[in-house]
């Protein structure tokens, strides 16, 4: 058990719902559902009962609740005494990223947490080959990335060779963005050749083998191609131009601009979003509470099926 998993309880004892003590906290619902049923397998118990009205305590979880309460101001007294502050010990780390706006948005809701903490958080986004080699060397502890279907032996290769262990997040289609007055934008899903005469934006310039792009597609057929470095640019050029991107089709509030939109690609394959670390690395309870907030990001702005 873990103070993170007794957290849980409390928030929950403070909502009577697990949805909504996972909103308080910027976690997954079924993140705090896992650590419950943990905690029930562990003790031998029923914490909670199911009803109609949200979740009760029961006999059992009403007294685990008691002790909960009780570990988390012990802890708490316990960082007083040994930090006068009232501040924990600097929490460091460093990550690395694609170009993903729902890996952003979950650091944002890190600082958010650590509000009343000393910290000094390293954030690297850039192309596949730095997301790797900043892992493989130990700059960052974290990498995010994603797979394709026509990459993904090549990487599973790599990472074996290299200690890397991968895991997945989440699957998705690959779409293409778009702004809302670019002529393709009414359509229910794009093909290749319908975007052959308009201009691709990517971020694969200088990677070194083309299984580390970004996105699946040859720009040997591209017409017009643009190579940016950053997401600022590409937001900037989508919502302003008529030229296109290529990826998981997420969109995230306050992270992109509200004139792009995505839409599905026909006959794409999908793309795999996912962690790599290395495999002597340990992953600390800060690291994993980041990982519960990227993963609620993604969730969030993952595209909508059309029916």
């Amino acid at each position: 058990m873990t103070l993170q998993q007794f957290r849980y309880i409390v928030e929950i004892s403070k909502h009577n719902s697990i949805s909504k003590a996972a909103s308080a906290l910027y976690v997954t619902q079924p993140s705090i559902s896992k650590a419950v049923r943990e905690m029930e397998n562990d003790l031998g118990i029923t914490i909670l009962d199911r009803t109609n009205k949200g979740v009760v305590f029961t006999k059992e979880g009403t007294e685990l609740l008691f002790y909960a309460k009780m570990l988390l101001e012990q802890a708490e007294s316990v960082a007083y005494h040994f930090n006068k502050q009232k501040t924990m010990d600097l929490t460091k780390f460093s990550i690395s990223s694609q170009h993903y706006g729902f890996a952003i948005e979950a650091v944002a809701n890190l600082m958010n947490y650590f509000a009343e903490r000393k910290y000094e958080l390293t954030i690297r986004e850039g192309k596949t080959t730095e997301v790797i080699e900043d892992v493989c060397a130990s700059r960052s502890i974290l990498g995010i990335l994603s797979l394709t279907d026509l990459n993904k032996g090549f990487f599973e290769r790599y990472f074996t060779s290299n200690s890397l262990v991968f895991t997945p997040l989440a699957s998705l289609k690959q779409h293409v963005f778009l702004r809302k007055e670019h002529p393709l934008a009414n359509l229910r899903s794009i093909t290749l050749e319908q975007l052959k005469n308009y201009p691709y934006l990517t971020y694969q310039q200088d990677d070194v083998l083309l299984h580390f792009a970004e996105e699946a597609i040859n720009v040997d057929n591209i017409g017009k191609l643009v190579y940016l470095k950053d997401r600022g640019t590409m937001n900037d050029l989508l919502s302003n131009t008529d030229g296109y991107n290529l990826g998981t089709g997420c969109i995230v509030d306050n992270y992109i601009n509200p004139n792009i939109i995505s839409i599905p690609l026909e006959g794409s394959n999908l793309i795999q979003v996912g962690l790599v670390k290395r495999k002597d690395v340990f992953l600390s309870e800060e690291l994993l509470l980041y990982i519960d907030f990227l993963t609620a990001a993604l969730a969030k702005s993952e595209p909508k099926i059309l029916l």
